[in-house]
């Protein structure tokens, strides 16, 4: 199976330093970093297999290079990695890249017979946009995964429970919406 998530910003705390009650996931709160890794590690390992495949898109770990390499060591699934505003362990030439099948910035995925435009932060028009092509995201911790009635979705974890997404669950949310539905109600051509 194919997942998508972002935003877990695991070691957040530990980085920038948090007032307490202010580290959350969606609208639960943690008392300690470690809690909320916990919380995402069972999300995650509870709905990956070892052999699916992950898709994150963006600011995965906000840890060095050697805490985020072990953590990802314990997350089931093949993960590739789409590059995020906070993901600097990446520059640390200790970091093992190979923990990851590829990371890029940006990726179009094909399949289930259209384009999955992947990108760390949402874009209001993407290739292939008015051929109801889908953009998945992350970036804004909306609590809602769909906000318009176009094909865009937010794989971030505050709006999926810390859990990621299925290709599947994402596909039956948006396959019934039409990005042109975007075009007539702001009555643009």
């Amino acid at each position: 199976m194919i997942y998508f998530t972002a935003d877990t910003h695991f070691f957040w705390s530990e980085k920038r330093g948090i007032r307490p009650g202010t580290l959350m996931v969606g609208e639960r709160t943690f008392a300690s970093v470690e809690e909320k890794t916990e919380y995402l590690v069972s999300r995650w390992n509870s709905t990956v297999g070892v052999e699916d495949e992950v898709y994150i898109l963006g600011d995965f770990s906000d840890g060095t290079a050697a805490d985020t390499a072990a953590l990802l060591q314990r997350l089931h699934g093949k993960k590739y990695l789409i590059i995020g505003n906070n993901d600097h362990y990446l520059e640390d030439p200790s970091f093992p890249q190979e923990l990851f099948c590829w990371t890029k910035t940006y990726y179009e995925l094909l399949t289930r017979g259209t384009k999955f435009v992947l990108f760390h932060f949402p874009i209001e028009v993407w290739s292939g946009y008015l051929y109801d092509r889908v953009h998945l995201h992350g970036h804004i911790h909306r609590l809602q995964p769909v906000v318009e009635p176009i094909r865009r979705y937010d794989v971030g974890v505050d709006a999926n429970d810390g859990t990621p997404v299925s290709l599947e669950t994402v596909w039956n949310r948006i396959e019934p919406l039409h990005n042109a539905n975007r075009v007539m109600q702001n009555g643009q051509s």
